[in-house]
């Protein structure tokens, strides 16, 4: 556990991942207004979860928490998904992601992919009624956890 622990100390806390990915999610959003004319509502709530397997023993220190999902109204023509795409690969290739994505579907006028980082973060882009886009953070310690120092349960 305590290499899981000092594997999780090198990352910024949660709170810092998230006041990053909520930032990095705003950019994301306003470029492709700006370019594709597409707006934005923000749909579901922010959610949590213990980090489980990858991190086991540390399910009071460490978290996953995903973003709340934004939605743009319609899909997203074919002939604008390649460039919306590559709007937000650059983007996530500033913060850490790859900036080619994985493929899950690609057919006409439906489009999903998920862009990676090595923390376990992940981007999920897709279209096909409407337009979404959803942040998963990788596994973080707790802000309180990452002050500690250590494991909550002293062992390690």
């Amino acid at each position: 556990m305590n290499d899981n622990f000092t594997e999780l100390m090198k990352r910024p806390d949660i709170e810092q991942a998230m006041t990053t990915y909520t930032e990095m999610t705003a950019k994301i959003r306003d470029r492709i207004a700006a370019e594709l004319g597409r707006t934005w509502e923000q749909r579901g709530d922010l959610s949590g979860a213990a980090c489980g397997n990858e991190f086991p023993g540390l399910d009071a220190d460490g978290e996953i928490r995903s973003l709340p999902r934004w939605t743009s109204p319609g899909n997203l023509p074919d002939e604008q998904w390649s460039h919306a795409e590559q709007l937000l690969g650059e983007i996530a290739a500033t913060y850490g992601f790859n900036a080619k994505p994985e493929v899950i579907v690609n057919r006409p006028s439906e489009h999903d992919v998920v862009f990676r980082k090595p923390d376990g973060a992940l981007i999920t882009f897709g279209t096909a009624v409407n337009t979404t886009l959803r942040v998963e953070t990788g596994c973080h310690l707790i802000a309180e956890a990452h002050q500690r120092g250590k494991p909550k349960s002293g062992r390690g």
